[in-house]
């Protein structure tokens, strides 16, 4: 079990100091995983026993232990990374376009650090699987969500998309049954009926996949199925759309390639239909 996937296990459980450490371990591994518990408590303005209690709680024996695996998961992986760092390093920009192309290129480059081709092919063959996928983004997410609907509409599957009403989406989550999937987007912090969503799906027997970013760790519930990877730009302020679109678009692609043959199919019958309507 992945460190992500520890903290994801534990997200309830924490405490609200925790929390703030979880959050500082995810948006710095590499500083975590090189300094002491005391740097990371001091970091954050929490005491140094707060981050061994953390360690302990994610079931390492000691902070050191918590160290050793965050080594392991992010410092081992990040050779694409640093060449990609250098890259930026070395080619300087003044300009909003040119800072913002650099920030782009160093999420995406990290993206295989916090989600992997496994977790990709189960959320693909979860989808592909569904006898009806629900789609809910709110805010910003409504793009991808869009995004979502319509490529899977056109792998022939039946595809819905919820309402950010609170009182319309309890009327759509009603007719939830085993055999559905339900995709949500959550950046930031979870949409208004996340919780209420997760907990109605799982309890009607729906697979849930939520795509994240840095705080997808800390979700609760904690859906089936979780891709969350940083993205560019300040935490704290404004942050693009870029990764999670690229995890988007690497979902849909590799869903057409599962089923390579029924996909064009379907592809080629909505042209087909695409002339006629016209």
């Amino acid at each position: 079990m992945s460190l992500l996937e520890k903290i994801s296990d534990e997200a309830a459980k924490l405490t609200p100091n925790e929390r703030l450490l979880v959050q500082s371990v995810i948006n710095s591994p590499t500083a975590a995983a090189l300094g002491t518990a005391n740097e990371l408590a001091k970091a954050v303005g929490v005491h140094e026993a707060t981050a061994s209690r953390l360690a302990r709680k994610l079931g390492y024996e000691s902070y050191a232990a918590f160290r050793d695996a965050l080594r392991e998961e992010f410092i081992a992986t990040r050779e694409t990374a640093t060449r990609f760092e250098k890259t930026i390093a070395e080619s300087s920009s003044e300009t909003v376009l040119g800072k913002l192309a650099g920030e782009e290129i160093q999420a995406l480059g990290r993206i295989e650090e916090f989600i992997t081709a496994d977790q990709i092919a189960r959320v693909v063959a979860s989808l592909m699987g569904a006898g009806r996928i629900f789609v809910y983004g709110y805010g910003n997410a409504q793009v991808l969500s869009l995004l979502m609907i319509k490529r899977f509409r056109r792998f022939g599957k039946d595809v819905h998309k919820l309402s950010a009403d609170p009182r319309a989406l309890a009327e759509q989550a009603l007719g939830l049954r085993a055999g559905d999937v339900v995709l949500t987007f959550a950046f930031r912090r979870p949409p208004r009926s996340y919780a209420a969503l997760i907990e109605t799906a799982r309890e009607a027997g729906a697979e849930t996949i939520v795509i994240s970013g840095t705080s997808g760790a800390l979700l609760a519930p904690r859906p089936d199925h979780l891709l969350a990877a940083p993205r560019s730009g300040d935490p704290d302020a404004f942050q693009t759309l870029t990764v999670p679109m690229t995890v988007c678009n690497a979902i849909v692609i590799a869903a057409g390639h599962t089923e390579k043959e029924e996909a064009l199919k379907k592809l080629n019958h909505l042209g087909q239909l695409i002339e006629r309507f016209e």
